[in-house]
């Protein structure tokens, strides 16, 4: 089994249970990459593929080239990187006739700021992803084996990513689950090497557990809600991406490169980039100006006016150059 472990900060340094990476924070700390190249390099190029190739390069301007500093990502895990046309090249894990909604399971007991959080994200992931996303009724942890559970400083419990994966998602596999995304309230960790991760995947199963503990801030206002808003909003997008048999990206400061602590993730966008919006577009078949207009009015219903305003200019810098062929 793949997994893939989402950031983790411990005393060590991050690193991910096989070869996965952490996705977004998700192993938007320690995750690798995703994905298994077919036998044949040649990328399929369709006439979709190649106008969203042509088309891909007006959003250019909105990206920044990526920068590393000490202690980012990809200081510790180079890695290469995968544009769209390499994307073609493999045989990806899409969505299915039967498996074509992104399910999201909260698990735990919550604050009204994490519920409204994941509310938020189930919203924003159908307008990114343009498929159906079900936030599904929260549901209590239960009795957790003494086995799956610890006490770290001061007294906070900890449960074992294990118990969820090998034990709790199997059996709550929904049949048209694309990807299954449970997010808890407890605090997670792989195993004894390490302080906490903010969780862990399966990739093959599309299955993943990710804690909400440690994304938020201890101060309410407006500041810090939307704070733990897009950090749950990144990681939730990153993870499904990996899903969907996306490497982290390595060419801009994108919503899937890689990131090794919460302050990298912050630095963020909350926006995949020219490369990633290509493959999002012809893998899912949503095409970019519906897409960027439909970001657009997530934003606008949540008092977002800079987000708003930035999707509203990739969507009409797209139809510009679409019109001009």
């Amino acid at each position: 089994m793949t997994r893939e472990m989402s950031r983790s900060r411990s005393n060590r340094p991050a690193r991910s249970l096989v070869n996965w990476c952490f996705a977004a924070i998700l192993f938007i700390s320690a995750c690798g990459g995703g994905g298994q190249a077919s036998n044949s390099s040649t990328p399929v190029v369709d006439a979709r593929a190649a106008e969203l190739s042509r088309v891909k390069e007006a959003v250019v301007p909105f990206f920044e080239t990526i920068h590393i500093e000490a202690g980012d990502w990809l200081e510790s895990h180079p890695e290469d990187g995968q544009t769209f046309e390499e994307y073609l090249a493999i045989q990806p894990t899409l969505p299915t006739t039967e498996r074509d909604t992104i399910v999201i399971q909260p698990i735990g007991d919550f604050t009204s700021e994490q519920r409204k959080a994941l509310r938020l994200t189930a919203d924003y992931m159908r307008a990114f992803y343009g498929l159906r996303v079900r936030l599904e009724p929260e549901q209590a942890l239960g009795k957790v084996p003494a086995g799956m559970t610890r006490i770290r400083y001061p007294n906070n419990l900890q449960i074992r990513t294990s118990y969820f994966l090998d034990g709790v998602l199997p059996k709550m596999l929904p049949t048209d689950a694309t990807a299954f995304l449970v997010f808890t309230s407890s605090d997670l960790f792989p195993d004894e090497q390490w302080n906490y991760v903010f969780g862990q995947a399966s990739l093959e199963s599309r299955v993943g557990v990710y804690s909400l503990f440690r994304l938020g801030e201890k101060s309410k206002g407006q500041a810090a809600f939307e704070k733990l808003l897009d950090r749950t909003l990144k990681i939730a997008v990153h993870e499904t991406g990996h899903m969907f048999s996306m490497l982290h990206c390595t060419k801009y400061e994108c919503l899937m490169s890689g990131t090794n602590h919460l302050q990298e993730t912050d630095r963020r966008p909350l926006d995949v980039c020219p490369e990633c919006m290509a493959k999002i577009a012809w893998a899912l078949n949503y095409d970019p100006v519906p897409r960027y207009l439909n970001l657009a009015a997530f934003w606008k219903k949540i008092g977002r006016p800079g987000e708003e305003k930035q999707m509203r200019a990739k969507a009409a810098a797209v139809a510009a150059v679409a019109k001009a062929k």
